[in-house]
């Protein structure tokens, strides 16, 4: 095994969980459906997770050529990875809590669009640092909207507006995954 491959398998361990995380999320959403109400933003969220989950596997695969392994690349890596994680326990409360799953998303947003935030701008951030620039065009374009979109809504509590902006992002997701 190359020492990237070691890496990879590190940071491939880490998306699973959150992966696994938010699947497992999704199955007692849809066994506790008729007790909890559900809402449309944690489903959102969970759909976001997941699609970010699979872009920033094809963005660190598409990069194996280039990058180096050590100390500033495994940091970069959990810095990366460590987000979904974090998002994916906090989606869903615990339970027994007994609270919407709406409700719980309007109380920890803010944390959890940072956390949906955060792996691109480590990512964006760790390849201007690298010397590789920020890319023009369509790949450009994406990077930003999938950073500036959760950013922006931090800054509103309209729960319409919320909606609309996480409704926004899978779609960019999904258009990236065909970078």
């Amino acid at each position: 095994m190359s020492a990237f491959e070691y890496v990879f398998a590190f940071y491939s361990l880490i998306l699973g969980l959150a992966a696994a995380e938010v699947v497992s999320g999704f199955a007692d959403m849809w066994r506790d459906r008729r007790r909890i109400e559900v809402g449309f933003c944690t489903p959102v969220l969970a759909l976001c997770v997941l699609l970010g989950i699979m872009n920033t596997w094809i963005t660190f695969w598409a990069y194996r050529e280039i990058l180096e392994v050590g100390a500033e690349f495994m940091l970069v890596t959990a810095l990366t990875a460590l987000p979904y994680v974090f998002i994916a326990r906090l989606m869903f409360p615990r339970e027994g809590q007994g609270v919407s799953l709406e409700e719980h998303f309007f109380e920890h947003r803010r944390f959890m669009l940072i956390g949906v935030a955060a792996p691109v701008i480590v990512g964006r951030v760790w390849a201007l640092v690298d010397g590789r620039g920020y890319p023009g065009g369509f790949e450009g374009a994406y990077f930003a909207i999938r950073i500036l979109i959760p950013l922006a809504l931090l800054f509103t509590a309209n729960r319409r507006v919320n909606r609309i902006g996480l409704a926004l992002i899978p779609f960019v997701q999904i258009a990236g995954l065909f970078r």
